[in-house]
């Protein structure tokens, strides 16, 4: 790692660097991960709730959006976890964590667009809850990931400059799945290295980080069928079924060539059905999660005013 970068530090080349999910929304099937062009509305079945169509409308959520969203949340933590759910921060602080510089331009208006997407999009997703150590899915509507959005820009000849001053709000729903710690982490580098339905994996085990199982006394493992539901999470949509399977085939070969955590990452056959198989060392998970919120300052901090997260202002 380059003397100059800080262990903690968001920087595209930092192999210590980790980003935070939170689980629901890395779960939620409305990511277009490898998409040429960005539907502005998703609709699909969430393999949670197979009743229930997870939707993002609005605005469309793509591998940018997605990136952007984990900074947002690491930001937060970062920041000592805001009850309020507020962060400031500079557009050029950004471009650095997911592009490694500053150079302005195009990298700032994409950002730019990401941030207002971001604010506009509307979530119908199931949100998971944890009581006595349960989790359990509920169908959750209309949710607003960002609820507050302002963009100071200082604008020389029409130039979007990096000082330009972000002010971000999550949503106050946001704010209470990560103090309950559904939350996730990945490497930073892995996640920025990676397009696709690769990219989609790599999210995809960290969010089930936690559902591995020892399988021998060096060895953990975590398994799930190849089903239409995980095929239609995935955003996969080939007519055969071997197609798409090997489109889960390619993006483990990516991911396991740019992860070194995992030992073995293949699609399998096991008791007669296609299983995606990712195994790495025991005790190899080293991204470490953030701690929980000490009891005695949540109770030591004035209670919030009430948050409506159906309006938000601009």
């Amino acid at each position: 790692m380059s003397a100059e970068l800080r262990e903690d530090e968001l920087h595209p080349t930092n192999p210590d660097a980790v980003g935070y999910l939170e689980r629901s929304l890395a779960n939620s099937p409305v990511w277009q991960m490898g998409a040429r062009s960005l539907e502005p509305q998703i609709v699909r079945r969430d393999p949670r709730l197979l009743d229930f169509l997870a939707n993002a409308k609005n605005a469309p959520l793509g591998e940018l959006e997605f990136d952007v969203l984990t900074w947002t949340i690491t930001r937060w933590y970062q920041a000592g976890r805001p009850a309020d759910g507020r962060l400031v921060a500079t557009l050029g602080e950004v471009a650095y964590a997911l592009y490694g510089g500053r150079q302005g331009g195009m990298q700032y208006s994409l950002l730019r667009e990401a941030l207002d997407r971001l604010y506009n999009v509307s979530l119908d997703l199931t949100v998971l809850t944890i009581e006595n150590g349960q989790e359990t899915w509920l169908a959750s509507k209309r949710r607003r990931i960002i609820q507050e959005l302002s963009i100071h820009e200082p604008l020389t000849d029409g130039t979007i400059k990096s000082s330009s001053t972000l002010e971000i709000r999550l949503g106050s729903w946001l704010v209470d799945q990560l103090d309950a710690q559904t939350v996730a982490a990945i490497a930073w580098r892995v996640l920025r290295g990676l397009g696709g339905i690769a990219k989609r994996l790599a999210i995809y085990l960290a969010a089930h980080s936690a559902d591995f199982r020892p399988v021998t006394q060096h060895t953990e493992r975590f398994t799930v069928e190849l089903t239409d539901e995980l095929y239609e999470e995935f955003g996969i949509t080939a007519a055969r079924e071997r197609d798409r399977r090997a489109s889960i085939a390619r993006a483990a070969e990516r991911l396991a060539d740019k992860d070194p955590r995992y030992s073995r990452l293949l699609v399998d056959r096991m008791a007669g059905v296609y299983v995606l198989r990712a195994e790495r060392p025991v005790g190899g998970d080293l991204l470490i999660l953030p701690a929980p919120r000490a009891a005695q300052a949540m109770n030591a901090a004035p209670a919030p005013p009430p948050r409506s997260d159906e309006h938000g202002s601009r």
